[in-house]
Order: structure tokens, then C-alpha cells, then sequence
């Protein structure tokens, strides 16, 4: 499994940005990031065929907290902060989105 090298948190640009140590770079918008919220209410929404409700302001990450080798648990703005992304799951989800999308 490929682990991050580097990972940072432009909480004014809103974006996360994590060089993994194959030296790939892949940055992607708060908003996305919460949109593939991994907590179980949302993934229960999902599983149902719904759509996670919308956070109430524009999402932005404000702690990250490393989960051991698993992966990282974000903090958003919103409260919303039970959901653990892990590794392979991030290095699967779209990179490179400009920070407006």
C-alpha cells in the first residue's frame, strides 16, 4: 500500500494536498472531499440511493487527524468529523479538480 510522504491543508484555499511516497501529487477541493464523506450516515445515505444532505456553508477541512497506517479522519467546518478516509480510497478518488468545482 502506498502511505503519504507529505500531506497539507490549505484551510484559505480550501484544499488538501497529499504527495504520496511514489512522489505522486494529488490535491482536491474541500467541497469534494465532503461530498465522498466517509462517516456511516453518509455512506448509509448512499447505500439507500439518496444523497447525502449539503453541509450549510462552503465545506472546508479545519484538522486533519491521522488514524495509525489507516488514513486520515477530516474535521470540517460543518462538525463533521466522524468519517476516516482511508489511504487506497483517497489515492482512488479524482485528483487535481481546481478548487472552485
Amino acid at each position: 500500500m502506498d502511505y503519504p510522504a507529505d500531506i497539507s491543508n490549505d484551510r484559505a484555499g480550501r484544499v488538501l494536498t497529499i504527495v504520496w511516497q511514489d512522489g505522486a501529487r494529488q490535491q482536491w477541493p474541500h467541497a469534494l472531499l465532503r461530498a465522498h464523506c466517509k462517516c456511516t450516515h453518509c455512506q448509509s445515505q448512499r447505500l439507500l440511493g439518496r444523497t447525502p444532505g449539503e453541509p450549510p456553508a462552503p465545506p472546508r477541512v479545519e484538522h486533519l487527524r491521522m488514524t495509525g497506517n489507516y488514513g486520515l479522519q477530516l474535521v470540517f467546518n460543518d462538525g463533521h468529523e466522524r468519517g476516516i478516509y482511508p489511504w487506497p480510497y483517497l489515492r482512488s478518488l479524482p485528483a487535481d479538480v481546481p478548487a472552485d468545482a
